[in-house]
């Protein structure tokens, strides 16, 4: 292990580090918690204090800081590295190149990736405040100097190949510009792009004449760019997202996440918009919990992701017919995963961002007046609607989002709702959900995996669960030693070969039954209880001797002997 790892591992405590992630409780010796990595009910996952790991009996993650950061953050080693650095107040600067042999390829390659990202990164913001048209734009969008550098928002000049140009100038190759998707291959190249490029005529870049919106991981490291287009023409898309790479998913990335996060986990509600322009303007104007979809179409992953924190979202998209659609789309998909979500509303032809410059109370105003998907659909059909229109679009589009509500309780009240306005008979109202079939595209799985009930856990897996914990803490066992008095050595073997499972989860279940965090006093009562239960099987073996009818009178005498022997010893033992 590192020095880097062991000093971040001697700051921070992992329950004071999971802690900041999800709500957890004592749990005798432990703390225990609702697992945030598999949709569960009931408290399946256990965090020790004293051997700094964690681990969910519902599916079998386990791990230190390091990999619970890894996981819940969606970064690799090295990002929750610079995570748990910066929260432990360690500088990493002196370890950036510890142990380089032991790094994978695909290590290496991702590393290569981030430097060449970030060299991109500070390219385009060069370039920024060499157009004043550039920033003009951004001015007149609301844009202050403060935001464009928080963001480092920059500039992809009107150029074939002037990024390539200057990563090239940088030592990186081709192909590393290809694999983080900042240039493309030119199957015809164009006069234009071959221009004195003699050898160089089949690369162009990706980006070119667009303002660019860096996209961030989760620690703050660059991984694809938007470039919003200062020339638009029937050819050109306005908007243009980089292609996936090995740092960039379009299903999972969320732009201004890394900012947003440790807002959404306090204020406990993300607030969740459309497009880049939308989230500056919301972060300038001071709501710091808000994070975008980037122009790509909100998934089921995207809002996972958003659940780990908070399980509510409010969603502000434009307010024209595509933004209410999409809205629309992703509160359902935000219901469908138990999440509670609301809809803010913005005035005809406005969005976040325009809202946000022309006035800032506005769009927060907007935001404590959300409405509750179910209210929000419900009252849309009521005002847009009358008569048999009405009806049918209950039918159509109201009534089956009741499919999508996890609670029976707030199913019912939706249902109560809909016969309120309706004025019918609510039976009448259930009578048609029952017909109505959920829709199979927003189905996910729910599956509620294993809690924390121990009680028919067997005396010798806790038995096993003990010795490995007191041959984690010891490197010996005198517990194992009791126990071979009792039964053999032959019998714990076999006994041990039967449990070759998992340690971590033996462990936390031979914790869960310590009485008050006593195990000392654990190990001595089970190992009497097991001592016992050898005791009566034995005894119950001997009787079965005496029903021999051919059975000596020697031999009887010496069977009685022991079933006595057997006896007192229990009596023994239960005094």
């Amino acid at each position: 292990m590192s020095s880097s790892t062991e000093q971040i591992k001697e700051k921070l405590d992992i329950v004071d580090v999971i802690s900041s992630y999800i709500k957890v409780e004592k749990a005798g010796v432990n703390f225990k918690a609702r697992c945030p990595f598999h949709n569960e009910k009931t408290p399946s996952f256990l965090i020790s204090p004293n051997r700094q790991t964690f681990y969910c009996f519902g599916c079998q993650e386990k791990g230190d800081i390091f990999s619970f950061v890894e996981k819940f953050e969606g970064l690799d080693f090295k990002g929750a590295l610079e995570t748990l650095a910066n929260r432990a107040g360690i500088k990493l600067e002196k370890f950036k190149n510890e142990n380089p042999e032991t790094a994978s390829r695909e290590q290496k390659e991702k590393e290569r990736m981030f430097e060449i990202m970030e060299e991109a990164t500070k390219f385009f913001e060069k370039n920024l405040p060499k157009n004043q048209e550039n920033l003009k734009y951004l001015e007149g969008r609301g844009l202050n100097s403060a935001s464009i550098t928080k963001w480092r928002l920059g500039f992809a000049l009107d150029e074939w190949r002037s990024l390539f140009d200057y990563l090239t100038a940088q030592k990186f190759s081709k192909e590393e510009m290809l694999g983080a998707g900042l240039i493309k291959k030119a199957a015809q190249p164009s006069p234009e792009a071959t221009a004195g490029k003699a050898g160089q005529d089949k690369y162009y870049d990706t980006f070119r004449n667009r303002i660019i919106f860096p996209l961030c991981d989760s620690t703050g490291r660059v991984i694809a760019f938007s470039g919003r287009a200062m020339k638009e023409d029937d050819k050109t898309p306005k908007y243009l997202n980089s292609p996936e790479t090995k740092l960039f998913y379009k299903s999972e990335a969320l732009y201004g996440f890394d900012v947003a996060k440790n807002y959404i986990r306090k204020l406990d509600y993300t607030v969740l918009v459309e497009g880049q322009m939308d989230l500056v303007m919301s972060h300038q104007v001071g709501v710091f919990n808000t994070v975008a979809s980037s122009g790509t179409a909100l998934t089921e992953l995207h809002l996972k992701k958003l659940q780990k924190l908070s399980n509510r979202v409010i969603i502000g998209y434009d307010s024209d017919l595509a933004g209410e659609k999409a809205g629309i789309r992703s509160a359902e998909l935000a219901l469908n995963l138990g999440m509670e979500a609301k809809i803010a509303s913005l005035p005809k032809g406005e969005d976040p961002a325009s809202v946000a410059k022309t006035d800032p109370e506005k769009w927060k105003e907007a935001l404590k007046k959300s409405e509750h998907f179910t209210d929000f659909i419900l009252n849309k059909a009521v005002r847009e609607n009358e008569g048999r229109n009405l009806t049918r679009e209950i039918l159509k589009n109201v009534l089956p989002i009741a499919s999508f509500i996890k609670s029976e309780i707030e199913k019912s009240q939706f249902i109560k709702k809909i016969a309120q306005k309706m004025r019918v008979n609510e039976e009448t109202v259930w009578d048609d959900f029952k017909k109505i079939k959920e829709n199979p595209k927003h189905e996910i799985e729910q599956v509620e995996m294993g809690s924390l009930n121990l009680k028919k856990t067997s005396l010798e897996r806790i038995m096993v669960g003990l010795v490995y914990l007191e041959e984690l803490q010891d490197q010996k066992s005198p517990t194992k030693e009791k126990w071979v008095k009792i039964l053999g050595q032959s019998r714990i073997e076999e006994i041990f070969d039967n449990y070759k499972e998992n340690q971590e989860a033996l462990i936390f279940e031979a914790e869960m039954h310590a009485s008050g965090g006593d195990l000392e006093k654990t190990k001595a009562d089970i190992l009497q209880r097991l001592e016992l239960q050898n005791l009566k099987q034995q005894l119950q073996r001997t009787a079965m001797e005496l029903d021999d009818k051919n059975i000596l009178k020697e031999a009887e005498d010496k069977i009685k002997t022991e079933i006595d022997k057997i006896q007192k010893h229990i009596k023994e033992i239960n005094k």
